[in-house]
């Protein structure tokens, strides 16, 4: 600075000399260099520490995104997922509904035709109309105690009534966990025993 003031034509005065001078030895010191230092490394620390708070909000903030979005993901499951399992359910039920009421529907299916069974079981032998037809030849035989007009319309209803009663009897079978099989032989047996019996019937009134 002494040199800038030589060169522009003006003195310096004593008392600037003097301090400038005794400023620049102050900085050549150890304890100023020290308390330089210091200064230096406490401001990097606190900008360390900002930057950390501010990376830690960033963290956190980011972190809470997430959880919202993973609990919003979760509801939209769960609401999809309900309907689908009650759907699901639904038609389980229905299924297991139809599962179980196939032989009492099939019986009235097969009823419509029992008209024409019955006819050409009349014309095979009385032996096929015993076994095929038992019902209708027991609800009009004479010694079960009917009146005569009782034993007009009951034979016809029994024609009509014996294939949904069987698919009703076939279905509790099904129902208890026996096979198809099981219930297909109990039915054979049935129409034995109900033949045998009018058979012995027609011994008795002769």
């Amino acid at each position: 600075m002494l040199l800038a003031y030589h060169f522009r034509g003006i003195d310096a005065s004593p008392l600037v000399t003097y301090s400038w001078v005794m400023s620049q030895i102050a900085a050549t010191m150890p304890e100023a260099k020290h308390r330089s230092t210091k200064q230096r490394a406490q401001q990097a620390r606190s900008t360390m520490q900002s930057q950390h708070q501010h990376a830690s909000r960033q963290v956190a903030a980011a972190v809470a995104t997430a959880q919202v979005a993973a609990a919003g993901v979760a509801v939209a499951g769960v609401a999809v997922a309900a309907p689908v399992k009650a759907k699901k359910v639904e038609k389980k039920s229905l299924g297991d509904a139809i599962a179980a009421w196939w032989p009492v529907a099939a019986g009235i299916f097969l009823a419509g035709f029992a008209a024409e069974w019955h006819a050409t079981a009349i014309q095979a032998g009385v032996w096929v109309e015993r076994f095929t037809f038992p019902l209708t030849l027991l609800a009009a035989h004479r010694e079960s105690g009917l009146d005569d007009q009782m034993a007009m319309v009951l034979p016809q209803a029994a024609l009509y009534l014996q294939l949904p009663l069987e698919g009703l009897l076939t279905m509790l079978t099904l129902a208890r966990g026996q096979s198809l099989k099981v219930a297909v032989l109990q039915l054979v047996s049935i129409h034995a025993v109900c033949a045998l019996v009018l058979w012995l019937l027609s011994l008795a009134a002769n």
